[in-house]
């Protein structure tokens, strides 16, 4: 079987050895150990590191954090509305995320845009979105596309609908909608809407359960439950 070293998973998460190995002690990997120390990862092991800690390889030109940011960018084409939320979408602390976005703006590689957002009730807001109409981003954009995300950075499941998707849910109170015990109904909501943001963000917060019954809703098109069964194939248990 393959193996693979602690120095070549470090050089391919695009992060340090002892990170590396701090992190198999932590999660209890049982890794192979040679002498000096050295560690070998089967292939399994090392799916189960990067979903841990990601996988930033060099990006040209970039900086760690600004790689991040701008990865985290490239993958929402409806843009993020903060600061903070790049910083939860990046997996960086906010004061990092802020210092990023002005590097990249100076560069013409982040822009920000003030929209009307509905989120309760309609009101104006910054929208910061990657610019890849700028000269680099060609250049950048196979690198950034190579970006993981940690997977695993919460085990926490959200219990409400976030304020920015509460418009969806027009006609029921959406701070009475626990999603314990309407998730559902939610899936419904979010699959009839078709909202790009709302179906991402179900497919995290939602059951299989909530999709499958959804897709058992005689109200839905064909090819809207077709979507929720697909769904629920993805969502968690």
């Amino acid at each position: 079987m393959d193996t693979m070293s602690a120095a070549e998973a470090a050089r391919r998460l695009g992060t340090s050895v002892p990170r590396v190995t701090r992190t198999i002690r932590r999660l209890g990997i049982d890794a192979e150990r040679r002498g000096g120390g050295r560690v070998l990862l089967t292939p399994r092991q090392f799916e189960y590191l990067q979903a841990e800690l990601g996988a930033l390889p060099p990006v040209d030109g970039l900086g760690r954090i600004e790689a991040l940011v701008l990865a985290a960018l490239a993958r929402a084409p409806r843009g993020l509305m903060s600061a903070r939320a790049v910083a939860r979408r990046a997996g960086v602390s906010p004061t990092a995320a802020a210092r990023a976005l002005r590097s990249l703006r100076g560069r013409g590689l982040a822009r920000t845009r003030r929209e009307w957002i509905a989120a309760g009730r309609a009101r104006a807001t910054e929208v910061i979105y990657a610019d890849a109409t700028a000269p680099d981003w060609p250049a950048l954009a196979p690198s950034l596309a190579t970006v993981r995300f940690p997977s695993r950075t919460s085990t926490a499941h959200p219990t409400r609908v976030p304020a920015r998707l509460r418009h969806l849910f027009w006609n029921a109170d959406p701070s009475r909608i626990d999603l314990e015990r309407h998730g559902a109904y939610v899936a419904e909501r979010l699959v009839s809407s078709g909202d790009l943001d709302g179906l991402a963000w179900g497919l995290r917060a939602l059951t299989s359960a909530d999709w499958n019954e959804a897709a058992r809703n005689r109200g839905l098109s064909p090819a809207q439950r077709a979507l929720a069964r697909n769904l629920a194939g993805s969502a968690r248990p």
